[in-house]
């Protein structure tokens, strides 16, 4: 059980997530994507596959090309093509011998093309490096698109051994291995790899794209995270109901648990230790693999830490509340949080008292919730410092959810204005999320929401938003795009808006205009050729609008021929520029801009415009 694919499934069992099952491997000829029929044999999926390929409009062009790896130009057999777009979803093709392939039968439309397999790193058509984006391809009727190849980098390793306290092999200890990647614009560790130790303490992580990486390591073992997770499925949180406090499936012994397990105190246990063998994530260490590099020797030890019990009351609660623990970000490595950590969760009893036990040193934010979608949800915050003292006397008080409404109204230039808002959406982002899950913003996640679609005649209405500074953004359809939004007299179109504890606000107007702007052209090389696969970037020269999903950053990909197109961009001042080393969502980094400020283009664009400027092409 070496396998990452093997640690995921398991785990995902023992959180009762139901694991999707992968279709069987293609032929060379492409067959579209059937999910597997229950009850049934092969031969009733592959009817049921031929009458789902009867029923999609058959195209008439084709794309073909070669699998290739990066470093020696050979060709990669059995690796697995994937064509998505055209209104079809994907399709797939195995690579033969010689790292061919061919995908037919598709309707005119743009695609994105991309190759993966074991050992590698996944390839998008268009790509320069790893994890940047591609380049979708544009079929007409039939069109046969040849030499449409890519290339596989092979994936790097990173190996080592994990210790305990005594300097003794460790073993089914979970090891984590994450990188930083852009998740919604900001800059966020995500897991790349994982492995579980063996009887000598090694593990092995494989596949990693090139880059630098923070390793982690629990002692929980792997069959510790199962049979706690059947146990709780079966008990169906019997001893959460009776308001003992402790951690769950996803608050205990999981990719990075804690060691002691079950609900009574402990006075000690093994603590997440970052490689080279401390608890605080600031002074972990730094891994830097290449392409088909193996890291190895990232030996450490992991740390027995003294822990603690966290006591306190749940105040204003209508029905029984739910109280966690939430790691906190610490030195800007992502923290426990960041790292993998999961909250500690326990539940506050009928008088409003809770306990948590077996809480490692660290910072954490406690938060109870109660209500949901049977009633008014209401929610409560307190930082706590643990530090290997029981804690006691910490008070969390109830509040409930604030509503924010309004009304969307068009500014027009002839085209008819919208008989049904329906499919128009808005969100209201907080500017400090909580890192606890949720929907797109509301803090606390569960039951507090973060917007929703507006009514048929124009009205929205977005409840149970938290007390603190929110971003309203808003999703428009068609010919529409976003102008202002006015509440109570003062313009918030891009500033947060205050909510205040109680205080409802239903005075919103967005307001909508068919003016859209256009901001195209050709990026060309030194010799004047156009440059395909290569990304613009437009950013505001105002550095306040330098935020994650900030409407005054844009991206546009150049086609094969090197045109750009980037639409619905505000009215203003802007720098434009042509990359082809950056990463998805890395241009929303302020950094990053502040690096691109020098090379880039200014265009200013006045409502409505459409202005074509050609851009001067990355050095190769």
């Amino acid at each position: 059980m070496r396998r990452l694919s093997v640690l995921v499934a398991l785990l995902a069992l023992a959180a009762g997530a139901g694991l999707a099952q992968q279709p069987p491997a293609q032929p060379a000829q492409a067959q579209p994507q059937t999910p597997p029929q229950r009850g049934g044999g092969r031969q009733q999926q592959q009817q049921q596959a031929a009458r789902d390929r009867a029923a999609l409009p058959q195209g008439t062009s084709s794309i073909a090309g070669r699998v290739l790896a990066a470093d020696s130009g050979r060709p990669v057999k059995r690796a697995r093509v994937f064509v998505a777009g055209g209104g079809r979803g994907a399709r797939t093709a195995i690579t033969d011998d010689q790292g061919r392939y061919q995908i037919g039968e598709l309707a005119a439309g743009n695609y994105n093309v991309s190759a993966s397999k074991a050992g590698f790193v996944d390839a998008v058509f268009g790509q320069r490096r790893p994890l940047q984006p591609g380049t979708p391809l544009t079929l007409a009727d039939n069109q046969a698109a040849a030499g449409v190849d890519m290339r596989l980098t092979r994936g790097g390793v990173v190996t080592g051994r994990v210790l305990d306290e005594d300097g003794e092999p460790l073993a089914r200890a979970l090891v984590t291995v994450q990188r930083y990647q852009y998740v919604r614009g900001e800059r966020q560790l995500t897991p790349a790899g994982g492995d579980q130790t063996d009887d000598r303490g090694q593990y092995r992580v494989f596949g990693l794209p090139p880059g630098d990486y923070y390793v982690s390591a629990s002692a929980s073992g792997l069959a510790e995270v199962i049979g706690r997770g059947l146990q709780q499925l079966a008990t169906g949180m019997a001893a959460a109901g009776a308001g003992r406090g402790g951690r769950g499936v996803v608050g205990g012994p999981g990719p990075l648990g804690f060691g002691a397990t079950g609900n009574d105190a402990a006075p000690s246990g093994y603590a997440p230790t970052f490689y080279p063998g401390v608890v605080t994530p600031s002074d972990a260490g730094k891994v830097a693999v290449g392409p088909g590099q193996e890291a190895g020797g990232i030996d450490f030890q992991i740390q027995l830490v003294a822990f603690a019990t966290v006591t306190g009351v749940v105040a204003g609660a209508d029905d029984v509340a739910g109280v966690l623990l939430v790691p906190q970000n610490s030195g800007g490595l992502g923290g426990l949080a960041g790292l993998g950590g999961a909250a500690l969760n326990g539940r506050a009893q009928a008088d409003g008292t809770f306990s948590i036990t077996n809480v490692p040193p660290g910072r954490y934010l406690a938060v109870a919730r109660s209500g949901g979608r049977s009633g008014d949800p209401k929610i409560g915050m307190q930082a706590v410092a643990v530090n290997g003292q029981n804690i006691d006397g910490v008070t969390l008080v109830l509040q409930p959810g604030v509503t924010v409404s309004g009304n969307f109204t068009v500014e027009s230039s002839g085209t008819p204005a919208p008989t049904d808002y329906s499919s128009f959406r808005v969100d209201a982002p907080d500017v400090n999320p909580l890192p606890i899950g949720g929907g797109p913003g509301g803090r606390g996640g569960g039951p507090f929401g973060g917007g929703g679609r507006a009514d048929k005649n124009g009205t929205f209405q977005i409840p149970n938003l938290l007390p603190g500074a929110h971003y309203l953004r808003v999703a428009a359809q068609g010919p529409w795009t976003l102008k202002s939004i006015q509440a109570g007299g003062q313009d918030v179109t891009d500033q947060p808006i205050e909510i205040k504890p109680g205080q409802n606000i239903d005075n919103v107007t967005v307001v909508l205009t068919d003016r859209l702007t256009e901001l195209s052209g050709t990026v060309r090389d030194a010799k004047g050729a156009g440059m395909g696969g290569v990304t613009v970037i437009a950013f505001s020269t105002d550095q306040q609008l330098w935020r994650p999903q900030s409407r005054q950053i844009q991206v546009g990909r150049t086609d094969q021929a090197g045109a750009y197109h980037i639409r619905s961009l505000p009215p203003g001042d802007y720098l434009v520029i042509a990359v082809d080393d950056v990463e998805q969502g890395e241009w929303f980094d302020p950094a990053y801009l502040e690096e691109m400020r020098p090379a880039a283009k200014k265009v200013s664009l006045t409502e409505g415009e459409k202005k074509s400027e050609d851009l001067r092409g990355p050095a190769a």
